[in-house]
């Protein structure tokens, strides 16, 4: 049990919001509304990790960790465990800005009556605030799950539809596409992004696009995956984008704008514009995952994190009459959590900590979390006799490994039931099977 003196400490860290906490940790503010993707600190990666100031939420898909408070999102920024006292202590120390308070000093009961008092005022705060943020949460997800509705139920699907891009794009990238209708087009799907002056989202470009849905366990419409479109542009096929900083906004600089020449190499590498990600979802991810082909009722599943990778692997195999074709929308979402006492040093890689000593960068574990809810990794059917698991190649093999191993426990049945047939099948080394289909297919 902790000790009185830190008591309040503690709660005063606990109130620290998702949007204070990463002010103090110096996190990117990417200048989209809620949503600030970039590289794991603790990690790494391109954009592996993000936090929401509306959901007061933060994930890694890297590390397959996330939370929705300020010191479960500083422990693993700066590499602490918070299972452990002293760095658990630590991680409040960083998003309050304070020292921890010397348990020595001694003080008067006149003193301690009034912290337990504070404390007691402290935590019943705590507690309202948090009844108050999941209400508002659950109305934003509620809306945020209508605007991604709205934007894929009017589409063509891909296969049929008299725009061909989708099939261009996935011919290009996959060497294929699926007979399916789960996968739709449009020609003009609006990328949002920043405020103007007033707060209203900026429409920054407008343009083809797949789309596809992720569904929950009834099969229900919970969100939406997009992937703008640019044939042009090889070897991914889509559009390059850019948007102004936090950063270019304090140096007074304007917004990028479609058509306008790409930011100085200069201005990308101080922060002052970034790269967007031309990969939106709009909706709910968390426990749903995206069809591809075939149907759900199906006992055989294959699937890894993107569309392009199951596409690809599908078209090799044929699309079996007897599977379903899947994605999860990333490895987080594949695997869900790992138990803290599952992490283990990365055996190369180091980053330094707070005070500057490089230290061995921390994986989470094959080991899945112990009391996870349902939701935090995609749903499997009960009837599924076999899940095919989908590897990257070209993603960091450590902790992609770790990953696809938690995601094999994860979804295997319980002890005592007849177990699922769970092999993980990985490309070749450096490559996903999208890279292995279009070289295949170009006869590189």
């Amino acid at each position: 049990m902790m000790h009185d003196p830190v008591a309040l400490f503690v709660e005063d860290a606990r109130a620290v919001s998702i949007d204070d906490a990463a002010k103090r940790l110096g996190l990117k503010f990417s200048g989209r509304r809620h949503e600030h993707p970039q590289p794991c600190p603790h990690c790494g990666g391109t954009d592996t990790f993000a936090f929401n100031t509306a959901k007061n939420k933060w994930n890694c898909r890297a590390g397959g960790v996330g939370g929705n408070d300020g010191i479960g999102m500083a422990a693993h920024c700066e590499g602490l465990d918070p299972h452990r006292r002293a760095h658990f202590l630590e991680a409040c120390s960083i998003v309050l800005g304070q020292p921890v308070p010397d348990e020595a000093e001694q003080e008067s009961a006149e003193e301690r009556n009034q912290r337990l008092a504070r404390i007691e005022l402290r935590r019943r705060q705590n507690q309202a605030d948090a009844a108050t943020r999941a209400d508002s949460q659950a109305d934003f997800r509620e809306k945020e799950r209508n605007k991604a509705r709205g934007i894929y139920r009017p589409l063509a699907p891909l296969r049929t539809s008299s725009l061909s891009f989708g099939r261009f794009y996935l011919g290009r990238r996959c060497a294929g596409y699926p007979d399916a209708t789960w996968l739709r087009v449009g020609s003009d799907v609006t990328y949002w992004h920043g405020q103007d002056e007033r707060g209203a989202p900026i429409a920054l470009y407008s343009g083809p696009a797949m789309v596809a849905p992720f569904i929950g366990p009834g099969f229900e419409l919970i969100g939406c995956h997009i992937t703008w479109i640019d044939l042009d542009r090889a070897p991914k096929y889509r559009p390059i984008l850019y948007g102004l900083t936090k950063e270019g906004e304090k140096a007074g600089l304007v917004p990028w704008a479609f058509g306008d020449p790409a930011p100085s190499a200069d201005d990308l590498s101080a922060g002052l514009y970034e790269q967007l990600a031309t990969k939106k979802m709009r909706g709910s991810k968390k426990g749903a995952l995206i069809p591809i082909a075939g149907h759900p009722e199906a006992h055989r599943w294959v699937g890894g994190e993107g569309i392009e990778n199951g596409v690809a692997f599908g078209e090799w195999e044929g699309w079996r009459d007897d599977s379903f074709y899947f994605a999860a929308g990333d490895l987080g979402n594949l695997s869900g959590p790992a138990e803290a006492s599952s992490r283990f040093m990365h055996p190369t890689l180091k980053k330094p900590d707070v005070r500057g000593v490089m230290r061995p960068v921390m994986i989470a574990g094959s080991k899945p979390k112990i009391d996870q809810a349902p939701d935090d990794a995609m749903w499997v059917g009960d009837h599924v006799d076999e899940l095919v698991l989908l590897a990257d190649g070209d993603s960091e093999r450590v902790m992609t490994a770790a990953a696809m191993a938690r995601a094999r426990k994860r979804h295997q049945r319980p002890e005592g039931e007849l177990q699922r047939l769970i092999p993980i099948i990985w490309p070749r080394s450096g490559y996903d099977f999208s890279k292995m289909a279009a070289e295949a297919e170009a006869g590189t």
